[in-house]
């Protein structure tokens, strides 16, 4: 059953070099507007808890309580993402991660019937290891059918992928709990989602070899880096992310991305509600624009780099983890009522959140290893980016639970403690990047 799941063998190569291109054409455009939509939904069947906090607070469930649902969550996916990460760079993409749009979308349709905690945390669990099955295998299909210079162009249009399901969730998401109540919010875009799975399956692509076509870098005339490519085996690069010090150093800021991507993402609703006395329409409108700006920043991050900082990722990330810091600086500290304010910050850090993500989340980690190993190095990766997401919703929910005070059976959450954890989690993210400014000077050195 498990070889199902492995990539397929080389075709004979397709000699006719029109017919190799309308082909490798067909299946980019197919397969990355197959996974833009479809890891889009991921999103929107992992972040209805985050819109629903309020209104599942109020039917009876505890900050806690929430905040254990979502480290549940990012526990599964932290650890799978590691495995699928290992296990995407010897897969058939197409039926990985399809597979796992499905799992997520019926993980929702059932919670739609449920008002048990126990139900809730076992699974959103599951709803985690369902998700692990799509960031890394995307990334991977991107690396089998872009060469090694286009891969920070198409990564970054790939990316704003995290930002349509972030903004379908937060502001469709709110009008389904208003119009319907907040069970139909996990159930109908899980129906939905199990529809759209079939349809991603159908245009989604295996490797271009397996299809009769040269790889990537050999279709884009990239002889020299598809050679050095072919030098090593698929689990000898896999060892060489392991044993790359400067991979771990990133893992370390990816905690940190981890930590005050969703922190924001998780808990910006309510804090918004809490903190600034919107109410929740509002909120998630003002949210909604995080990843709207969040896909513009995303969908440009590589021709920013690349023709602004002159391909130099590090300094591009450093620069952004500053305009992040201003943003959630801005977020936590604008005078509640100041809807202009709180709107322009949450931009700002969306933005910068959205260039951000598709350094820390893994380009920088890619860049410095071998293309059969992608899928390792977005694995190690994820594993701390959500391990650190994970954290962050059991803290979150502590410091939230023991931060009320109730007068007169009217409770008011105090956000300082929060705060100062959000801006001190960009904070050393930021100063974390740092030391890569020297990595790829000494991969080169290595490599000459």
């Amino acid at each position: 059953m498990l070889k199902w799941f492995l990539t397929n063998p080389d075709k004979p190569r397709i000699e006719d070099p029109n017919t190799v291109k309308k082909m490798y054409r067909s299946a980019r455009v197919q397969a990355v507007t197959a996974m833009i939509i479809g890891y889009g939904m991921y999103y929107v069947m992992r972040m209805t808890l985050g819109v629903a906090k309020k209104p599942m607070i109020e039917a009876g469930f505890t900050p806690t309580e929430l905040g254990a649902m979502g480290a549940a969550m990012m526990v599964a996916i932290a650890i799978g993402k590691c495995a699928n990460g290992f296990i995407a760079d010897h897969c058939n993409i197409k039926k990985i991660v399809p597979i796992g749009l499905l799992g997520a979308a019926l993980v929702n349709v059932v919670l739609g019937f449920s008002d048990a905690y126990w139900v809730f945390l076992v699974l959103w669990g599951i709803n985690g290891v369902f998700q692990s099955m799509g960031s890394a295998p995307c990334i991977v299909s991107l690396a089998q059918w872009f060469s090694k210079s286009q891969l920070a162009t198409y990564y970054g249009v790939f990316s704003i992928a995290h930002y349509i399901g972030e903004g379908a969730t937060y502001l469709g998401t709110a009008m389904i709990i208003v119009a319907f109540g907040w069970h139909a919010a996990f159930f109908l875009p899980g129906v939905a989602c199990i529809v759209l799975a079939f349809i991603m399956y159908r245009f989604m692509r295996d490797r271009p070899e397996t299809y009769g076509l040269p790889s990537a870098n050999e279709f884009e005339g990239e002889v020299a880096q598809e050679k050095k490519e072919q030098t090593v085996s698929t689990k000898e690069a896999q060892l060489m992310v392991l044993r790359n010090p400067y991979v771990w150093l990133l893992t370390v800021a990816a905690i940190c991305l981890g930590i005050s991507r969703y922190s924001i993402s998780s808990w910006g609703v309510i804090f918004l509600q809490e903190a600034k006395g919107l109410d929740l329409v509002t909120a998630g409108s003002i949210m909604a624009l995080s990843p709207i700006l969040g896909g513009v920043g995303s969908f440009f991050s590589g021709m920013i780099s690349d023709k602004v900082f002159k391909s130099r990722h590090s300094v591009t990330t450093i620069f952004f983890g500053v305009v992040m810091l201003v943003g959630i600086t801005g977020i936590c500290f604008v005078p509640a009522g100041s809807l202009a304010l709180t709107t322009a910050f949450i931009s700002i850090f969306g933005f910068g959140l959205g260039v951000i993500l598709c350094f820390v989340g893994g380009l920088l980690a890619v860049d410095l290893c071998p293309r059969k190993a992608t899928g390792a190095a977005m694995g190690v990766i994820g594993l701390l980016a959500y391990g650190g997401a994970a954290a962050q919703d059991i803290v979150n929910g502590f410091l939230m639970d023991h931060a009320k005070v109730v007068v007169d059976g009217v409770t008011t959450y105090h956000f300082e403690t929060i705060m100062a954890f959000w801006i001190g989690s960009v904070a050393l993210m930021t100063l974390l990047i740092v030391p890569t400014l020297w990595a790829k000077k000494v991969k080169e050195e290595e490599e000459g």
